[in-house]
């Protein structure tokens, strides 16, 4: 599962990265047994490195009418995943809905459980109390490391 992800990811590098995702790519098969075991410690540890929580911001104007000089127009996008809808031209939340709609029908007909998750953090992370977020996902039943993994990825964050 960990290779196919790497092999298919988008051939493309954020700054912060080391290593190209070409060459990443190329040796990734050998290397698997080693990223899967640094993937799984990551995980099961319940703390990301500080290294892990620096972003490069994008800045994306919301819509190509707005004023450019503004900054309150612009969207913070650290990464512009292909299944992103706003803020993208020629995209819209009929096009989201039928994406999504695709996903659910399929995975369905795969005997596949679904969920969904929407996020509009258009501002909201940025005022966000991380103390009720943390909450709010321990009484979902979110603990352990993975709560111990929220929390640390929420702490220390640098943009």
């Amino acid at each position: 599962e960990i290779l196919q992800l790497l092999i298919s990811s988008n051939l493309t590098t954020c700054p912060l990265n080391p290593i190209p995702s070409t060459l990443f790519q190329t040796i990734a098969r050998d290397l698997l047994p080693f990223i899967s075991v640094i993937i799984n410690n990551f995980l099961s540890s319940g703390y990301v490195p500080t290294a892990f929580k620096t972003t490069r911001v994008v800045p994306v104007l919301k819509k190509a009418t707005l004023d450019s000089s503004s900054v309150t127009n612009y969207s913070p996008n650290q990464l512009h995943d292909p299944n992103q809808f706003g803020y993208k031209p020629a995209h819209s939340t009929e096009m989201a809905l039928i994406a999504v709609t695709e996903k659910f029908h399929a995975a369905k007909a795969a005997k596949l459980s679904s969920v969904l998750i929407l996020l509009e953090l258009s501002a909201a992370f940025d005022t966000m109390n991380h103390n009720i977020l943390l909450f709010v996902l321990s009484r979902l039943g979110v603990t352990g490391s993975a709560w111990r993994w929220f929390q640390s990825y929420l702490e220390g964050q640098s943009y």
